[in-house]
């Protein structure tokens, strides 16, 4: 075996052995503390045009939360929680988005047609919703990298 493999092979066993959570999230190798943790909240879905960016604000208190989609429970507990004071910048946004927002977004129209879209459709401005999502703090605004969400309403809060 070549000097130049070894390392290599250290490294992905390095990663391989990584130690997970109990909900399956890979721990930070300084820290034993999850690298980013998966957590759902409640908010409303605004969209800042000026920035082209997706926004929960009123958003709850995000909860550590397990992989996966949301059961009927979970989804009914949200629907009860009151709105909070905070605001994630969403990001991963595209499935979540209609059609026609998927297709104007992200050059998608180049590689996708209209009977290609996979599209949920349930992050629109204005509505209250359940996400579930990457939660990645930083100095700017603290974001939520998608990867379910679920509309509660269709206003918000009102």
């Amino acid at each position: 075996m070549s000097h130049w493999k070894k390392p290599v092979l250290l490294l992905a066993a390095g990663i391989w052995l990584a130690p997970v959570t109990a909900h399956g999230q890979r721990l930070a190798a300084t820290t034993g503390e999850p690298a980013v943790e998966i957590v759902h909240t409640v908010g409303c879905v605004e969209r800042r045009l000026g920035e082209a960016a997706w926004w929960l604000v009123r958003a709850a208190e995000p909860t550590v939360s397990e992989a996966g989609v949301f059961d009927e429970d979970e989804v009914d507990e949200a629907r009860a929680q009151p709105l909070g004071t905070h605001a994630f910048h969403l990001v991963g946004v595209a499935d979540f988005l209609g059609a026609e927002a998927l297709l104007r977004s992200f050059d998608r129209s180049s590689f996708t047609t209209p009977d290609q879209v996979n599209a949920t459709n349930e992050l629109r401005a204005g509505r209250t919703v359940l996400v579930k999502g990457l939660l990645i703090e930083s100095d700017d605004a603290a974001r939520i990298n998608l990867l379910a969400v679920v509309g509660l309403a269709d206003t918000c809060g009102e």
